[in-house]
């Protein structure tokens, strides 16, 4: 209805989905740490700790944790005992609702400012704290800023040199086609044309996406994908940084 350009389409289509993704994932991961926030507090009040609420905390995996690790972990897991002691229990939950750097504790992350920086983040899995590089290399930015807009050039000149002439060809032959095996022929032809062509937009998109555009990100925002090694945090350390 605006008659906005096919690059603005798929671009505006393509955000909207990964801002849905971001929302669900920063929503669902949050009720996770509320509902964990809840059950530490209950432990405050022993005369209403029930069975059920000293069930093991079901813990989700972090972006790093391989599949093969959720399956070992899954299966230690079955082998230990239904219900802990409330010291272990409060130890575990301390330890959910606090970051794996310990620097930020649910519901402190809980600020507009906190959102803002996970939709810039390039991710789709929110958590309270991302490793972070000393500072942003303006050399590495402007390079991979640069290729965004070269990637996107290319993909224009491709679409309009040699995707839509193909489409419209195409579309005034079956205008004017007299059988179904003619029109049948038609499709075949236009589509082994457009392979070629549609295969330099699919890896043009992918490495504009994946690369440059995430790598751009990630620049602004200082994230690594590599975080540096840090202990554990534990209760005691949870208390401290309070």
């Amino acid at each position: 209805m605006r008659s906005w350009t096919w690059t603005a389409q798929v671009f505006f289509t393509l955000h909207l989905l990964v801002l849905f993704m971001k929302m669900h994932s920063y929503g669902f991961y949050n009720g996770h740490l509320n509902e964990t926030k809840r059950r530490l507090d209950s432990l405050d009040h022993p005369d209403i700790v029930s069975s059920r609420s000293r069930m093991p905390l079901e813990r989700y995996p972090s972006t790093t944790t391989t599949l093969s690790q959720v399956r070992e972990r899954l299966e230690l897991e079955s082998h230990k005992p239904p219900l802990k002691t409330l010291s272990e229990l409060r130890e575990e939950l301390a330890m959910e609702i606090t970051s794996p750097l310990g620097h930020v504790t649910y519901p402190e992350n809980l600020t507009a400012l906190n959102f803002l920086d996970f939709l810039c983040c390039p991710t789709l899995c929110y958590e309270l704290e991302y490793p972070r590089t000393d500072g942003i290399q303006w050399l590495e930015l402007f390079y991979k800023t640069l290729a965004v807009f070269g990637c996107i050039f290319l993909l224009t000149v491709t679409t309009d040199e040699f995707v839509l002439p193909v489409l419209d060809e195409a579309a005034l032959r079956l205008q004017g086609r007299l059988s179904l095996s003619e029109g049948a022929l038609i499709f075949a032809e236009a589509i082994s044309r457009l392979l070629f062509p549609f295969m330099v937009i699919f890896l043009l998109v992918f490495l504009s996406i994946f690369e440059y555009v995430l790598g751009a990100f990630a620049e602004i925002t200082c994230t690594s994908p590599h975080p540096t090694p840090t202990p554990t945090p534990t209760l005691h350390s949870k208390k401290k940084s309070h």
